[in-house]
């Protein structure tokens, strides 16, 4: 599926020029990441008379009884001026829902069809922004029969109790988060796995999902926590950064950093895991001091010496692919909100991506702003960017990385592939939220919005392309932050 262009002269010219050099195949191959595209069932077309909903995708269907599902949005805010959610009938923050996973391997997948995974769940609407939307994004909670969390896999991914069913409504391509998290999987090792599916809940079908891992430690699961209490490498840990309505129920929230002064957004240090059902005041201490220790070495005059340098605490190339992953797609909620930073027993302090619904100017703060740097001046980069040998790292890896997994023509190709794939599943979603998609207004100007499907992905190519090249000419640009005229009262 190819997508023609419908812009002014000026991008006609850029994706003129970007075809012509699609012909260069950058030399990179997925290793072992799944890319769906690639690997699952592509449609051969429908093959049951089209008497019922007929995909190549897997379907999830929920039955939530006739229950309201809860976390929508109210017309009340709390002491944060943040919005206030809606809860269940007895009180709490979910409901139980039975929910189906069909995957058939050998065909394509209806809603009658014998599942692959039937579970009860706790079920409620995540999300921030896109809680504004019909097409609600899910929090799935896998439960047993006893009512305790159980891990499952699902659609191929490792098992895990804890499943986030993101909707792609702000996002009108479809594929900001499946591609980003691909490909940040392949940069930096480790990234939420993803498959697209298709969801119906209490018989109304909702379109394309994408059914995503949230970052927990779930078997399989690369991030592979694991919690040692008292042991001779400590206990590993999850915190997250983000806004305080955002915590989750067995979110411990009451780290105080120095990130938050730093980013001057209100937000919260939120313990993410442990849980409630782990997480003793001892180990809670231990992981605030923990934290407060790499805090105190990174902001202080002694961020760069060897006793106390920040290499000391941190993976520092986990740190610096972050950084380029977010800034060349622009995703400028990390490093304020939805910013994850882990640590495994033994081991440094690495960062994890997630959500890129805003991403490639698909925001009302970057729409019109291909050409800026932002998320040096974001918390940890603060101090980061004080330092020459980080600076150097971060302009290495770019030039790498242009040359492999930020190659234009790779990046361009990859949601060409992606939306061949998803193919009619699309075409269903679109016409089942046409009047969404052709009304949002959520970037500013009218001209900024795109009012049509293939017009939200001709202009995230164009963002691309813009976005690639104007970083190639400006990247050296960086340096200024680690001039020593600029850093005096803190290198030694």
């Amino acid at each position: 599926m190819k997508y023609k262009l419908m812009g002014l002269a000026g991008t006609v010219l850029i994706l003129l020029a970007a075809a012509a050099a699609s012909a260069l195949e950058p030399a990179v191959e997925p290793s072992t990441r799944v890319h769906q595209y690639l690997s699952a069932r592509q449609d051969a077309g429908c093959d049951c008379g089209g008497d019922e909903l007929c995909s190549h995708l897997p379907l999830v269907i929920i039955d939530t009884g006739g229950q309201t599902i809860p976390g929508q949005l109210t017309n009340t805010f709390d002491r944060f001026a943040q919005h206030i959610y809606t809860m269940a009938e007895d009180g709490g923050p979910t409901i139980q829902a039975e929910v189906k996973v069909i995957d058939n391997r050998d065909r394509n997948n209806h809603p009658g069809d014998q599942p692959a995974i039937t579970t009860a769940s706790e079920l409620r609407v995540r999300g921030h922004s896109s809680r504004f939307f019909e097409k609600a994004p899910y929090l799935l909670k896998f439960l047993d029969e006893n009512g305790v969390h159980q891990d499952l896999p699902v659609m191929g991914m490792g098992a895990h109790h804890e499943w986030a069913l993101h909707s792609p409504m702000i996002d009108k391509t479809l594929v900001r988060n499946y591609m980003w998290y691909n490909i940040s999987g392949e940069i930096m090792g480790y990234a939420p796995n993803c498959r697209f599916c298709e969801v119906i809940v209490d018989g109304d079908y909702r379109g394309v999902y994408l059914m995503v891992e949230t970052i927990t430690d779930g078997e399989d699961c690369r991030l592979n926590l694991s919690l040692r209490v008292k042991g001779s490498e400590g206990t590993g840990y999850l915190l997250r950064l983000d806004r305080p309505s955002e915590a989750e129920a067995e979110s411990i929230r009451d780290i105080y950093s120095y990130a938050e002064r730093v980013n001057r957004v209100l937000q919260d240090f939120a313990i993410r895991y442990p849980g409630k059902s782990k997480l003793t005041e001892e180990i809670k201490q231990d992981i605030e001091l923990d934290y407060a220790a790499f805090e105190k070495s990174l902001y202080s005059y002694d961020y760069n010496t060897g006793e106390y340098g920040y290499w000391n605490w941190i993976d520092v190339d986990s740190f610096v692919d972050f950084y380029l992953i977010e800034e060349f797609t622009q995703n400028y909620d990390m490093g304020a909100y939805s910013t994850y930073i882990y640590k495994e027993p033994g081991a440094p302090y690495r960062l994890c991506v997630w959500d890129f619904d805003n991403c490639l100017g698909n925001s009302r703060h970057t729409v019109d702003l291909p050409d800026r740097y932002l998320l040096n001046e974001r918390s940890w980069y603060v101090m980061l960017f004080k330092n020459a040998a980080f600076v150097r790292r971060v302009l290495e890896r770019y030039e790498a990385l242009r040359e492999s997994w930020l190659d234009e023509a790779y990046l361009l190709d990859y949601i060409d592939q992606a939306l061949e794939y998803l193919g009619p599943a699309a075409e269903r979603n679109n016409r089942r939220w046409a009047d969404k998609i052709a009304g949002w207004e959520g970037l500013g100007e009218d001209k900024e919005n795109p009012r049509s499907f293939e017009e939200a992905v001709e202009m995230m190519k164009t963002r691309i392309i813009q976005r690639g090249r104007w970083m190639d000419e400006t990247i050296h640009s960086l340096q200024q932050y680690c001039h020593p005229s600029r850093n005096k009262k803190y290198d030694h």
